[in-house]
């Protein structure tokens, strides 16, 4: 006779695990370390991670794609699925990650924390094979974990031996824009990966992407998105129910202040603030807005619609992507958007030689000064004149192409003659080249030469060096050229880049450059002769500029022109940077120290060859005032280097040097100072 009891609980015993969606089983048994996680506990899903996650264990699910940003729960939807996997839907899996580190970093800063925390996945993994006879036993390592009825196996994108083994049923591409871009004699890390799960393609095939995406060409998870249904998170405005997904576009803010940062509806204009997101993204849905193949879908997620973030974070970290490295992590990460740095300015040389417009003596009214670039090459000299107006506009007034041997004194006395250009305005001002740039990195020793006969004849001139990468300042102080001279380290990238934003601008506006129409089509050629490309380096995109054409010349010289005009004293510039004082100033700062009175009437010859420095220390003002020239004082301020370099351990020959220009000085001085005798003595000690 049969035992209903028994047979009862043999059947329970044989009977299968219930079904349960991942959902179910990420919030019912899955808890989140305190040691891992923001918020320790129970995990609870928000509202954009429950379809994709429980479409991983549908039966017509073949490929599940995320292109989601930052900050969005991806890394929570990868744990979920792995953790259905060892409870709930066993079987051979494989984890792919861009690096055996990260691959590592992976088991043991997120997963294992994760199992230790979760007793259901606890008592599962590291069990499952029998090492002996009549034992049960495991593999808990970073490298492989096992349960009953599968294993997890993590591999590393750049080794073709752990995406090339045995069969697997499911398959998690981990960062796939960051894997390997090719195998020696593999090919494709994705494609090789795939061809594992080959023989469960009709037979339960499981494979997830998740990756924030990298360039238009190289994004691996922007073509599997294009390939899906393309599933975006439909937000409801509550006010006129329009729907749609949240856009950067419609987001509206104080600039520099991100924290006033809010939402804006396309179709009725109410503004939402970040209470009113979150409960518009806790009230949203996925919609497809596209066929795709079938059997792989598609999502796409922004910050901004994320409960993990908020709108202000996502300004500001708009705000400081200020190069292109940085709108690069800027549109990857927080917009979800494949962006190449090289199509955010596009400059054709014939539409901005079609914008060209008459630019003659005489000229704007609103035209403040003209700065200078010099391009030096080995059989010529390239010189662009730029006018600064009072709007923060622009114009090339001309380019000037002087041939002749570099290395000899001629061609370098025609480029003395066009520094004397004058430009007269409408309203009769005559405008001198107030500052100028010029390029020492070819004939250094003539490049010095003429810098010292410019300051001579009381003209701003410096000479500067553009070295390259985006994290540098436009203008800088350098070392010494040749050891004589004060070098200004420009730093071209970053200016360039301004300068190709303020050609591309079609209407006048603030940063707007006019062009003459009276300059040939090669130098319209030379300002659209470079590009910013992109090549990657330990995995990561570096921006660099490369010549489209031979001859870039032009936008170099415009470069140098735009750069030194920042060390003018009309531009609004930083003394400190600039290295430049007008005597006015010179005199104010040492009377000001001493506690002298000031002159009163304006003098504004440059003074050249004066160091920078910090001011010094005000001294306490004597009750009535002196005149500078009468106080001994005056000297011992210059000699502290207050506006003249001094080192007692100079060279004699340096020391002559220093003396020759102190000389100088004063004699700049004498229009508005009645030099004491003692002064006259020490120069001639």
């Amino acid at each position: 006779m049969i035992d209903n009891a028994l047979a009862s609980a043999m059947l329970g015993a044989m009977r299968p695990p219930p079904i349960i969606s991942p959902r179910e089983f990420a919030e019912t048994n899955i808890r989140l370390p305190s040691n891992a996680a923001a918020r320790p506990g129970p995990l609870r899903l928000a509202p954009y991670q429950i379809e994709p996650l429980n479409y991983f264990a549908e039966d017509d699910a073949d490929v599940l794609v995320l292109e989601w940003a930052a900050q969005t729960g991806k890394s929570t939807i990868v744990n979920a699925v792995l953790g259905h996997i060892i409870g709930c839907n066993p079987g051979p899996t494989l984890h792919v990650s861009p690096t055996g580190d990260r691959s590592k970093e992976l088991v043991r800063e997120r997963l294992d924390p994760l199992i230790a925390s979760s007793p259901a996945l606890r008592a599962l993994v590291g069990t499952g094979y029998g090492t002996k006879k009549g034992s049960a036993g495991g593999t808990d390592s970073t490298s492989l974990k096992t349960f009953p009825g599968g294993s997890i196996a993590f591999a590393s994108s750049f080794k073709a031996d752990e995406l090339a083994a045995r069969a697997i049923r499911f398959l998690l591409l981990d960062e796939t824009d960051r894997f390997a871009g090719a195998l020696p004699g593999e090919g494709d890390p994705v494609a090789l990966a795939f061809k594992r799960t080959k023989t469960f393609e009709d037979n339960g095939r499981r494979v997830l992407l998740v990756s924030t995406p990298t360039t238009r060409m190289g994004s691996r998870i922007e073509s599997w998105y294009r390939r899906g249904d393309q599933r975006k998170w439909f937000v409801a405005c509550p006010d006129c129910a329009h729907s749609g997904p949240l856009d950067f576009a419609d987001m509206k803010w104080t600039p520099g202040k991100p924290e006033t940062a809010h939402h804006v509806c396309p179709d009725c204009g109410v503004v939402h603030g970040e209470a009113q997101r979150r409960a518009m993204v806790e009230a949203g849905r996925w919609i497809a807005t596209a066929t795709g193949e079938r059997g792989i879908r598609s999502y796409h997620l922004t910050e901004l619609a994320s409960l993990f973030s908020t709108m202000a974070s996502v300004v500001q970290q708009f705000e400081a992507a200020t190069t292109p490295e940085a709108k690069q992590v800027f549109y990857n990460t927080v917009l979800a958007q494949a962006y190449d740095a090289s199509t955010e300015v596009e400059l054709s040389a014939s539409e901005l030689q079609q914008r060209a417009e008459q630019i003659a003596s005489p000229y704007r009214a609103d035209m403040v000064f003209v700065s200078a670039g010099v391009d030096v090459q080995s059989n010529r000299l390239e010189v662009t004149f730029l006018g600064h107006h009072a709007d923060q506009t622009f114009s090339v007034l001309n380019h000037v192409k002087l041939v002749g041997d570099t290395s000899g004194d001629a061609v370098w006395h025609q480029l003395d003659a066009a520094m004397e250009t004058a430009f007269r305005t409408v309203d009769g001002r005559v405008l001198p080249v107030l500052i100028q740039a010029i390029d020492s990195g070819f004939n250094a020793d003539q490049v010095v030469k003429f810098v010292r006969s410019q300051r001579r004849k009381s003209r701003s001139a410096y000479a500067v060096k553009g070295k390259g990468g985006f994290d540098r300042m436009p203008l800088v102080s350098g070392g010494r050229l040749k050891g004589q001279m004060q070098l200004l380290i420009v730093g071209v990238d970053a200016v360039k880049l301004a300068v190709q934003k303020a050609l591309a601008i079609e209407q006048p506006s603030p940063g707007y450059i006019r062009l003459p129409d009276h300059l040939d089509e090669e130098y319209f050629v030379g300002l659209a002769s470079e590009q910013l490309r992109a090549r990657v380096v330990n995995g990561a995109p570096r921006f660099e500029y490369h010549r489209t054409v031979r001859r870039n010349e032009p936008l170099d010289c415009l470069v140098y022109a735009t750069a030194i005009a920042m060390a003018s004293p009309s531009s609004g510039g930083s003394q400190q940077a600039a290295c430049t004082y007008t005597t006015q100033n010179v005199v104010r700062r040492v009377a000001q120290t001493i506690g002298g009175s000031i002159p009163t009437h304006e003098v504004t010859t440059p003074c050249v060859n004066i160091r920078n420095r910090l001011p010094l220390p005000a001294r306490r003002t004597p009750q009535s005032p002196v005149n500078v020239c009468e106080s001994e004082t005056f000297w011992k301020v210059l000699r502290r280097g207050a506006i003249l370099p001094w080192r007692r351990n100079l060279h004699l020959s340096r020391r002559s040097t220093l003396r020759q220009r102190e000389a100088s000085l004063l004699k700049r001085l004498s229009p508005i100072l009645t030099l004491p005798p003692w002064i006259g003595k020490f120069l001639a000690a």
